[in-house]
């Protein structure tokens, strides 16, 4: 008589464990509801522009981000353009997450923001050479008001690694790829600081 494979059964208490937190869910819900809890970036209608946190962040206009040098540890000169790349990338994506529909005509708030780019070696070879680097991108950002005064004051960091492979184009490559990854966490994390602040 042939064999037949198939799954385990689910063992029944198991199964009523599971039901018994489905029936829950529905009560959970609402006592998280009772308690004032409300999505982060909830609006009070589908239009955009009717409110919530997310129209707030809109008013926000970002003032170009300054830069401050690094060392390339590799050629142990300036380290510029990096620096200049990350910051482009992160006032583009910032532009993305606050002012999808363009900078504000007339701000609420202005975000000013300095960078500063760092790469320090994690692993090496013994000989002095470099196989392995960690990227810390810090941004120290003040938001004011549109009277000038500072409403808030804060700093995001990343690190992001990278291996050396000696070669040219892929160090390259790995380089940038860490910059990318660094700059879309800062945004993120910068976007969600302004929202908690602002909603309150």
């Amino acid at each position: 008589m042939p064999m037949s494979v198939g799954l385990k059964p689910f063992p029944k208490h198991r199964a009523g464990i599971h039901r018994s937190v489905l029936r829950l869910a529905p009560a959970l819900l609402l006592v998280v509801a009772g308690c004032g809890w409300q999505p982060l970036y909830a609006r009070p209608t589908p239009d955009p522009t009717s409110g919530g946190v997310t129209a707030t962040l809109a008013t926000i206009a970002i003032d170009p981000i300054s830069t401050q040098a690094s060392l390339d540890p590799l050629a142990g000169g300036a380290y510029e353009p990096y620096d200049s790349r990350a910051a482009q990338l992160l006032h583009n994506h910032l532009r993305d997450a606050l002012n999808p529909y363009g900078q504000p005509s007339s701000a609420a708030y202005h975000l000013a923001i300095r960078l500063t780019q760092e790469v320090s070696r994690t692993a090496s070879l013994g000989n002095g050479d470099s196989t392995r680097e960690d990227l810390v991108l810090t941004a120290k950002y003040e938001l004011t008001d549109a009277k000038g005064a500072k409403v808030l004051r804060d700093r995001a960091q990343v690190v992001t690694s990278y291996d050396i492979l000696k070669e040219p184009f892929s160090d390259l490559q790995s380089q940038n790829d860490a910059v990318q990854r660094g700059v879309e966490q800062l945004a993120e994390g910068i976007q969600t600081r302004l929202s908690v602040f602002l909603q309150k």
